[in-house]
């Protein structure tokens, strides 16, 4: 909305909704909205706030000034980013208490809240926090989910996961060694060489870097064609003749 772009008050709505329910003090806000200190901050937080009263207009999503901060008001709102917390917790909570159907669930539920990058564009330090913070968690459901799908032995699920993953993370070495065996396993050695390549080209490009050991060894394995038929089963390692069997190549983890 054009209105949004008065001044700070898109960033304060922003700020105040991720902590909705909450007093934030001015000083939090002052660090937040105009973090290298100049001008009047005090007068350019109310001229904010003004703003964005104007804007909501409503009873049901308001701000108002309490003590030394703002408090932003909004009963029955949905938002996803506390969703996707609530699942990540109770993932946690049943993999401690040793229910894995119950944690599978949550997990799958975590991934399907996580469309993108939190607050994408927005440069604070304090969303870039949240950003990592949510793409840690969510690479860590969908490398659940990932070693679900090897257990079941099921190689179309192992790649969507693994893809889903390399969406995140294009670096993570262990998520194309998984490529390679699913692949290698289904005889498909073109994708096996083609996600190779990629590795090699994004740690090259990204990190100026290149492929492990490990991942060349399991490449070098996949493409051989000793794979083939194979069953993927997480922890399990084809031909345990071979110098590769060591390397274990089902785990994301490992």
């Amino acid at each position: 909305m054009e209105s949004w772009r008065a001044g700070k008050a898109r960033n304060l709505f922003q700020f105040l909704l991720f902590n909705r329910g909450q007093v934030v003090p001015r000083d939090r806000l002052y660090e937040v909205l105009w973090p290298d200190g100049e001008g009047d901050r005090a007068t350019s937080l109310k001229v904010a706030a003004h703003a964005l009263r104007r804007i909501l207009g409503t009873d049901e999503v308001s701000i108002s000034y309490q003590d030394v901060g703002y408090l932003l008001r909004c009963e029955g709102v949905w938002i996803d980013i506390e969703q996707f917390e609530a699942a990540i917790e109770a993932a946690r909570a049943a993999e401690r208490e040793g229910d894995p159907g119950r944690a599978l669930a949550a997990h799958h539920r975590a991934i399907t809240l996580y469309r993108g990058d939190f607050l994408d564009g927005e440069a604070a330090h304090w969303a870039d926090e949240q950003r990592q913070w949510a793409r840690s968690m969510v690479l860590g459901s969908l490398n659940h989910l990932r070693a679900d799908a090897m257990r079941r032995s099921d190689p179309g699920a192992v790649i969507t996961w693994c893809r889903r993953i390399l969406s995140i993370d294009p670096f993570l070495e262990e998520a194309y060694q998984n490529l390679f065996v699913v692949h290698g396993m289904l005889g498909e050695l073109g994708q096996v060489r083609n996600w190779h390549d990629l590795c090699v080209q994004r740690l090259r490009d990204g990190l100026d870097a290149g492929p492990s050991h490990r991942t060349r060894k399991i490449f070098e394995l996949a493409l051989s064609g000793r794979l083939l038929g194979r069953e993927a089963t997480a922890g399990s390692a084809p031909e345990p003749a071979t110098a590769a069997a060591s390397l274990q190549p089902f785990s994301l983890t490992a």
